[in-house]
């Protein structure tokens, strides 16, 4: 039977997502030329912190091959990657180990590396012409050993239970999962392990107890390996409208009603746009998410800048404005306007959306907050 829609790329589109996976192999296997190949001599890339810079492909290089000196085993697998245009959005997270020291650079932890990013790249003619970073500056300063880390939340008892109740059921020695997350009344496992360089596939299993244990309620499978490009049987056009709503009625809102509408119940948010990090499950688990951005930043609105859909899979570029009117990771309120910015990547299932990958400027908040926060050095 003919599927009902059929989303193919055209040739542009082919070419780009090629260009863009060369591109980051590039830094992958320190193949400076091929760097140089695909970025384009008036290439210029918006970093959160460092703002808008023209690199340029030598730019580019100098930039990559530093990080490199800080982390010589660093890599990206590239899970997602979709194409729109002359757009390519990519789910990219980062592992490696910090050992190397660069000219600025503070001394090498030893420990390990691991964030998400969710970048969009623009391409003219074949060349990448601009790149926008999406990824959260305050987690790679954590992990760099210049930020301190927040003290990691304690699970309720009921999610402590779960835990405990699927580890008995189900050991986690041997098993192949990437991590496992406790909620109050389901345990997510997810995996396998995204840094194995031999992973290619993500998948996701909810389970809820009853009597007889755990039982899966909520599945999904996703080839990586190839990049997912969305499902060509999709409606790219019904996913951007989706997205489209969410923004309108629940970050422009603030509707709970509309997030029930929106959100499928097994929704899952990765708030580092790691693959296997979910910190919020269901519909009221991403109200509360929600809920503590709005009680931090009142009159908060969250406007979409640029979106790349493919697909059940879209992207969103956008930028958050309020005013501090609530306490923000131990920063008090000051009564001032406050702006940040990000990427988000968005899946949907029928009409309804079933995980969201999200990036923010997290430490460019926190320095709105308190001047004095940030001192350190970034490279």
């Amino acid at each position: 039977m003919a599927l009902p829609y059929a989303e193919s790329l055209t040739s542009v589109e082919q070419a780009n997502k090629a260009a863009a996976i060369r591109f980051i192999e590039g830094f992958n296997n320190d193949d400076w030329d091929a760097v140089r190949d695909v970025v384009a001599e008036d290439y210029l890339f918006h970093h959160p912190l460092g703002g808008t810079v023209h690199a340029g492909p030598e730019g580019m290089v100098r930039t990559w091959a530093g990080f490199k000196q800080l982390s010589p085993d660093s890599w990206h697998p590239i899970p997602v990657m979709i194409a729109e245009r002359d757009y390519v959005a990519v789910l990219l997270p980062t592992y490696g180990t910090f050992t190397g020291a660069g000219e600025k650079s503070p001394p090498p932890t030893g420990g390990p590396l691991a964030y998400g990013m969710v970048n969009i790249v623009r391409f003219a003619e074949g060349k990448i012409v601009e790149t926008w970073f999406g990824m959260d500056p305050l987690v790679e300063m954590q992990q760099l050993g210049v930020m301190s880390r927040q003290p990691a939340g304690n699970l309720s008892q009921t999610a402590m239970a779960n835990f405990v109740a699927f580890q008995l059921a189900r050991p986690l020695d041997g098993v192949d999962f990437d991590k496992v997350c406790a909620f109050d009344d389901v345990v997510v496992a997810m995996g396998p392990p995204q840094d194995d360089p031999r992973t290619r596939a993500l998948k996701i299993d909810v389970y809820r107890f009853d009597d007889d244990g755990p039982r899966v309620v909520y599945s999904h499978r996703m080839k990586t390996k190839p990049p997912y490009g969305g499902n060509p049987a999709v409606a790219g056009e019904i996913s951007r409208d989706v997205v489209r709503r969410w923004f309108e009625q629940v970050h422009r809102g603030h509707s709970h009603i509309a997030i029930r509408g929106l959100a499928s119940p097994h929704i899952l948010v990765h708030p580092t746009a790691m693959p296997c990090e979910a910190s919020y499950y269901g519909v009221d688990g991403v109200g509360r998410w929600l809920d503590q951005k709005w009680a931090a930043f009142g009159e908060l609105v969250v406007e979409p800048e640029l979106v790349v859909a493919r697909g059940e899979m879209v992207a969103v570029r956008w930028t958050a404005r309020g005013i501090s009117t609530g306490v923000f990771m131990d920063q008090p309120a000051t009564g001032e306007p406050i702006s940040f910015n990000g990427i988000s990547m968005y899946r949907i299932e029928g009409v309804k959306i079933a995980e969201i990958w999200e990036t923010r400027n997290t430490l460019g908040i926190l320095m709105q907050l308190n001047p004095e926060i940030g001192g350190g050095t970034h490279h």
